[in-house]
């Protein structure tokens, strides 16, 4: 029977090992978004025979299953899987599934699942060359609100990248921001342990700062050689132009070496949807969610 258990630090290497074959722009598979997240979502995993399993808490009681991650006997890992999921007598769906795994599961079962496309979980992928320069045209109001910035605030305003000196500050104003509401308890709980482990997870951030007092903050790793994925953004919407400004000032400064940036999902909030379509992504990944028919 497989054995789940919580994501540690020392876990790192493995799970890395599984999620690095190949870039699926999908945040689920980086480790330093599951590890932030982990608490919040009682996430756990396992291992056996090569292949990894993650399972986390859904909604409505369901326990969530990524689909098992190896090379060897996938038929095998499946039936594991399974005696795991029937002895523990719940509701279940498959997550995070991208468009091969689907096709893996309608090779190997065929007819047996059927699937839903969860575009409230897909993430907005965009080239890190354009939200540094915002050229062209579609970018064209984004810049003007960065050169606005720059004019208004012309000597008042610095950026500097995370370091020890400056990272309870950091998540001093990320709790400010949140304000204990409800909604964002999650988020500040995945805060504080990046923030917390911010160099052993590889994670770098930027502060924005107007008259020296924070204005803007972000939080990002390196997840694949090729993409930096932003974790947490937060800008005071009072000063117009912060969003756009830290935006673009930590691909500036942290993003020189990767030619993709993915901003993760917009979690079907409308607000956040207008926002991250607003910047034009290259493409949205598929996400998918599967369950038995």
């Amino acid at each position: 029977m497989l054995e789940f258990k919580p994501i540690e630090l020392k876990d790192k290497e493995l799970i890395e090992s599984h999620f690095k074959k190949e870039n699926h722009f999908l945040c689920e598979y980086s480790f330093t978004d599951l590890f932030i997240w982990s608490k919040h979502y009682n996430t756990l995993f396992a291992e056996e025979e090569g292949f990894l399993y993650i399972k986390s808490d859904g909604d409505e009681n369901t326990d969530y299953y990524m689909v098992p991650d190896g090379e060897g006997d996938f038929e095998k890992a499946m039936d594991r899987l399974f005696e795991y999921i029937e002895a523990r007598g719940r509701k279940w769906i498959f997550g995070s599934i991208y468009p091969e795994q689907k096709e893996k599961l309608e090779k190997y079962y065929p007819g047996k699942y059927e699937f839903e496309e969860n575009r409230d979980n897909g993430d907005y992928v965009y080239l890190a060359e354009k939200l540094a320069t915002l050229s062209g045209k579609k970018l064209h109001k984004k810049k003007n609100h960065v050169n606005k910035f720059m004019k208004e605030y012309e000597g008042r305003w610095s950026y500097e990248e995370l370091n020890d000196d400056n990272v309870r500050e950091f998540f001093n104003y990320q709790l400010d921001w949140c304000d204990l509401d409800n909604q964002f308890l999650g988020e500040l709980c995945a805060a504080s342990i990046a923030l917390r482990n911010y160099k052993e997870l590889g994670i770098v951030g930027g502060i924005l700062r107007v008259d020296g007092k924070i204005a803007a903050v972000t939080l990002g790793s390196k997840s694949f050689d090729d993409t930096m994925i932003v974790h947490i953004e937060k800008a005071d919407y009072n000063i117009n132009g912060a969003y756009q400004v830290i935006n673009q000032q930590f691909v500036l400064h942290s993003c020189k070496d990767v030619k993709y940036v993915d901003r993760e999902e917009d979690m079907g909030i409308e607000g956040l949807r207008k926002a991250k379509e607003s910047y034009y992504p290259e493409f949205v990944t598929l996400n998918y969610t599967g369950r038995l028919k």
